[in-house]
């Protein structure tokens, strides 16, 4: 078994089809999309950036996903309905530890768009990349307490809930705790995905 961290992904962007959503690299073709789902207050709820108000905004996040996937520091992919083909949503993994073999998971969904689906199957692909394709051991996410819905699509994809990591984040100008949960390689198989 290797016990290395498959970099060679960040070679070509990785498209990852799953059922009904295909995550791809998110292009300035995207940005009104993009800014559509970072502008929404409750999107932006419990995660660490405030609403934007701009497209210019948006423009600078799709420069920032772009530019960390060329520095081999986090791949972020838009969630697009293969129907339509409209953004739904971003996913992302990053924050790699090579030693251990381990990295984190996020997610937005867009919130006309909330409850479908595709936050469960975005994870479940994610999972599935960074266990099998990327050789990583464990995947880790942080959630702010309250996030409910993201917990509970943590769970259905077969994460553990460790515990709490108290004033983990500095979120809108106050620490916050976070809930710590992670899937590891062995649980993968055990669970039979």
């Amino acid at each position: 078994m290797s016990i290395e961290i498959n970099m060679r992904v960040f070679e070509k962007f990785p498209v990852i089809e799953g059922e009904s959503i295909k995550l791809n690299r998110i292009t300035n073709e995207y940005i009104k999309e993009l800014y559509y789902i970072l502008s929404d207050p409750d999107v932006a709820e419990f995660d660490w950036f405030e609403p934007i108000n701009t497209l210019e905004q948006a423009e600078r996040f799709i420069k920032h996903y772009n530019d960390e996937f060329e520095n081999k520091e986090e791949i972020t992919w838009g969630i697009f309905n293969k129907i339509d083909g409209k953004l739904v949503g971003i996913c992302c993994l990053g924050d790699f530890e090579e030693s251990s073999r381990r990295c984190e998971i996020g997610y937005d969904i867009k919130k006309s768009e909330w409850n479908k689906g595709y936050g469960t199957e975005a994870v479940e692909l994610l999972i599935e990349f960074a266990l099998c394709e990327m050789n990583l051991n464990r995947v880790e996410a942080f959630i702010t307490p309250g996030n409910d819905g993201s917990v509970r699509v943590l769970e259905k994809c077969g994460f553990i809930r460790e515990g709490l990591v108290r004033e983990r984040d500095f979120i809108k100008g106050e620490l916050v705790d976070g809930i710590i949960m992670a899937i590891l390689k062995s649980d993968y198989k055990v669970g039979g995905h």
